[in-house]
């Protein structure tokens, strides 16, 4: 059977700047294709190659494939429709198959869009992809497919979702198949090297309410250091590699695997450089690690620090602070990791000033790089729901990060944009003169390539869709260029309502309405990780207290903090997703009920593949009335709220080795079923 995987034709002037990225979807979707026995698989690019529909419809025609896969993100959608329809032209009776993160969500809006897509595949695309194409070889697809997990598609001019089909469990079963990608064209302008996109871990514990990827991911996995560099040791011995950025969102949040990972690149001196995207409480969290990370040649770090003033940090749900984005831009560059930082403009409260505000952020804190990016509002992400009133813009195709979708109650979008553009033109200029003083040899090269890439994409006009601004006289108008069809009028906007994804407060998610996978029980391979260091994670919503409690902790002998949440939510995604020993939480968590928490992150644990923690709750002298709920709730350990750091490291180190703690200073104060159990410790 024929299978032809394509990449549409769609370019954004976004991240294509840096050179051209090959489509990770393909090498894993197409190895587990090829591990599944298919054998005449083909990857057309004719996104990279800029590929005409005339010559991909002789490309098309010369193969004559069974089936063919495209994928769809959002601003993607409608050239990846397009793709498939030219299929249909072409070879009528090839299955056609969409997969990607727009399609997942939205597949009733494309199926009724574009009847002649046969299946869309909703989720990670591997297993799904395998059984779906078993199907289609054995011609028995159209009979069996309300019994294939994570389809939907048409039947009698209805869509039918079937339910969602699980995630991966185990990452180390990936089998990437490389060799289908023409490896000449995939080039990293600012080294003038291979680039490739391989994937360490997917989903992310954090719930920003802008992001869609955790919902997409569903659950938070990451593969073993060792077998992930394997993968990286094929790609540059193989392929010749001189640069991979990870596809995940969160690649820093499991410390100790993540130590492991560098440690691991250290011992094979493979001569690879890297980069990352990660959160600003993750440097400052790594501080002392920072020089190792350098040595295994990551280079540059990407910052999601966001917005310009901290109400919309709070909007975001992003857990840092503007004093913690500048003191993580000064870590990294005291350490010879080029830093980024990421800000999203175009918010209904943008103004003038706050555009301003971001180029002043950006140069004192001194970031190597800055991107201004616009609001994209996925129509499936959270916060989508609260600006839809606004967003009268639902031409897709814009969606792309370059373009603001949103008009700001006090701005154009043209305002918007050209601030934006301002802002690029500044900060890069200075940013010419300061790179070719960096003292760094290797660091000074990089930043002088990627100024390349910047300028080269602004002289043609693919940065930032500059091809849009037209100069007419000493006047500059832009041309968006957006569909009228798809432009809402003031009244359709208080009609319109899209489907959201149904999302219970585990994270285990339906894509738009499609039934919940059943729970699953504690069959997740758990990962053996080592005892010298106590690993705890800090669950305290006053800021200050868990600045404390993070740097004191610290400062005792064999105890690190590997991660900290400011509230209940994301502290039971956080013990899901992650490896530690103990959780310190305190017991008034703003969000969620003491009792209720413990509950949720035991079901979390359980039904994850980490080791489960103990708990350690921080009871205020004055609120002991809850300790016996929390214990028998399943709390593992108390101790009291304020006491002395040496006093909470014992009771950290107490709870570890033994698995219980009672502060013998509230002992007495306790009913005798709660003195009882304390005695027993």
């Amino acid at each position: 059977m024929r299978i032809l995987m394509i990449q549409p034709n769609y370019h954004s002037g976004g991240a294509e700047i840096a050179g051209n990225w090959p489509p990770s979807w393909v090498p894993y979707v197409g190895g587990a294709l090829k591990t599944a026995g298919f054998n005449e698989v083909r990857f057309v690019d004719a996104m990279t190659n800029y590929i005409a529909d005339a010559d991909l419809a002789e490309i098309i025609r010369d193969y004559q494939p069974h089936v063919v896969l495209a994928t769809a993100i959002t601003p993607m959608i409608y050239q990846s429709q397009r793709t498939l329809k030219l299929v249909k032209e072409v070879c009528p009776d090839a299955k056609t198959i969409m997969g990607g993160v727009h399609p997942t969500y939205m597949y009733r809006e494309v199926l009724n869009e574009a009847a002649w897509i046969d299946y869309i595949i909703r989720g990670e695309g591997e297993e799904i992809t395998v059984n779906l194409l078993r199907a289609i070889a054995a011609g028995t697809d159209e009979r069996d497919r309300r019994e294939i997990l994570g389809l939907a598609f048409l039947e009698n001019g209805k869509v039918v979702a079937t339910p969602a089909h699980p995630p991966i469990k185990d990452l180390n079963t990936l089998t990437p198949d490389w060799t289908l990608l023409n490896w000449p064209t995939y080039l990293y302008t600012p080294l003038n090297v291979r680039v490739a996109v391989p994937n360490y871990s997917r989903g992310c514990p954090f719930r920003c309410r802008f992001c869609s990827q955790w919902k997409f991911w569903r659950k938070y996995r990451s593969r073993s250091p060792k077998h992930f560099v394997d993968e990286i040791e094929r790609l540059v011995k193989d392929h010749q590699i001189g640069f991979f950025i990870l596809a995940d969102e969160e690649p820093t949040i499991n410390k100790s695997r993540f130590v492991a990972l560098c440690n691991e690149l250290v011992d094979r001196n493979l001569g690879v450089h890297w980069g990352i995207n990660t959160r600003v409480t993750d440097i400052l969290r790594d501080e002392k690690e920072l020089p190792l990370y350098r040595q295994a040649g990551l280079v540059h770090v990407s910052l999601g620090t966001e917005a310009a003033a901290q109400l919309n940090l709070n909007l975001f749900r992003k857990e840092t602070t503007i004093a913690d984005n500048k003191r993580a831009v000064q870590l990294l560059r005291d350490h010879g990791i080029l830093a980024e930082v990421q800000f999203i403009m175009g918010l209904p409260s943008e103004t003038p000033e706050t555009i301003e505000e971001t180029y002043r952020m950006a140069r004192d804190w001194k970031a190597d790089m800055t991107n201004w990016n616009m609001y994209t509002p996925w129509p499936f992400s959270e916060l989508f729901q609260d600006l839809q009133d606004k967003v009268e813009i639902r031409d897709y195709s814009h969606y792309n990060f370059v373009t603001p979708i949103i008009k700001p109650d006090h701005m154009t979008r043209e305002g918007v944009l050209k601030g934006v553009l301002r802002n690029y033109a500044r900060f890069y200029s200075w940013k010419f003169l300061e790179y070719w003083f960096e003292p760094d040899p290797f660091k000074r090269r990089y930043l002088l390539g990627c100024l390349w890439a910047f300028v080269k994409t602004t002289l043609n006009k693919r940065f930032y869709n500059l091809s849009r601004v037209k100069q007419k006289g000493l006047h500059t108008e832009i041309e968006f260029g957006f569909d009228e069809s798809k432009i809402l009028s003031a009244e359709q906007m208080a009609q319109f309502k899209q489907p959201s994804a149904d999302i219970d407060s585990l994270g285990t998610i339906s894509a738009c309405g499609g039934p919940n996978e059943s729970s699953e029980t504690s069959n997740y391979p758990k990962v053996q990780k080592p005892d010298d260091i106590i690993q705890v994670a800090v669950i305290e919503a006053d800021e200050q207290t868990r600045v404390n409690l993070r740097v004191d902790l610290r400062a005792q002998e064999g105890i690190e903090v590997a991660s900290e949440a400011t509230n209940a939510e994301t502290g039971i995604v956080l013990l899901e997703s992650i490896d530690v020993d103990v959780a310190v939480v305190d017991s008034t968590l703003p969000d969620m009920d003491l009792v209720k928490f413990i509950r949720m992150a035991r079901k979390a644990q359980a039904n994850s593949y980490v080791i489960p923690s103990k708990i350690l709750v921080l009871v205020p002298p004055g609120n002991l009335s809850v300790v016996s709920d929390a214990i028998a709730a399943g709390a593992d350990a108390i101790s009291l709220k304020g006491a002395p750091i040496e006093q909470l490291a014992n009771a950290v180190r107490i709870t570890h080795r033994n698995g219980m703690y009672q502060d013998p200073a509230i002992a007495s104060l306790l009913e005798p079923a709660v003195t009882a159990w304390s005695l027993e410790n």
